[in-house]
């Protein structure tokens, strides 16, 4: 991931194959009898399905920003707040035996002293969703490498409620009906989802988003 057009590939290529399934899946709901039990045991099933490519290509797009910014060997002087503090985690993660407090004056000591020096951007790690990606936890990290997610904000109840809550009742064996209509507005509103976080990583690393802001010079 050296390069803006690997990085677009490697979204355009994971996205390519969820849209595929996702649209095959809609096809069995649509050509089922309507408002039959098999419909409704299909769109059910359809909601976990949709969740997983929600927090998959989430995780994706992420992981492989992380990775592109990691790989420009960008000092911390350089770099956009996020970065600096996933590089300072990083290393003060790496300091074994430190008690929190050490480790807190260590941080401030770093902040000061490393301004120059490369920052170690822990890419191959990826991004951690906690497997339970609600809308707090996308906006975090969102927020954590610079991206901006207001454009989705307005759609939170609808990760948290209509998306999570119902993929974790179906998934813990709780009867939820879910009808075909409600089923394809569902798949409609996560496949724009997905286009918004594609579109914004790719935006992102073209526009060097994950760059620190210079201070404008003052007027005369």
């Amino acid at each position: 991931m050296r390069t803006i057009s690997e990085l677009q590939d490697s979204l355009d290529a994971d996205l390519a194959w969820r849209r595929s399934e996702l649209h095959s899946y809609l096809g069995s709901v649509r050509r089922s009898n309507q408002d039959s039990t098999a419909q409704r045991s299909l769109c059910r099933a359809g909601v976990p399905l949709l969740y997983a490519h929600w927090e998959g290509y989430a995780k994706h797009c992420l992981s492989a920003y992380i990775q592109f910014v990691g790989r420009r060997r960008l000092t911390y002087g350089e770099l956009h707040p996020g970065f600096v503090a996933i590089g300072l985690e990083a290393e003060v993660d790496s300091q074994s035996g430190m008690s929190a407090t050490r480790k807190m004056i260590w941080r401030a000591q770093a902040l000061l002293a490393k301004h120059g020096e490369r920052a170690p951007i822990p890419w191959r790690k990826g991004v951690d969703t906690q497997s339970n990606l609600n809308s707090e936890r996308c906006f975090d990290l969102f927020a954590l490498v610079g991206l901006d997610s207001s454009p989705i904000q307005l759609k939170a109840r609808l990760i948290d409620y209509e998306l999570l809550r119902v993929r974790n009742e179906i998934a813990h064996g709780q009867y939820l009906s879910v009808d075909a209509v409600a089923y394809e507005e569902l798949h409609q509103e996560v496949l724009m989802i997905l286009e918004f976080v594609r579109n914004t990583v790719s935006a992102a690393a073209e526009n060097g988003a994950y760059k620190r802001e210079r201070p404008k010079p003052l007027e005369s």
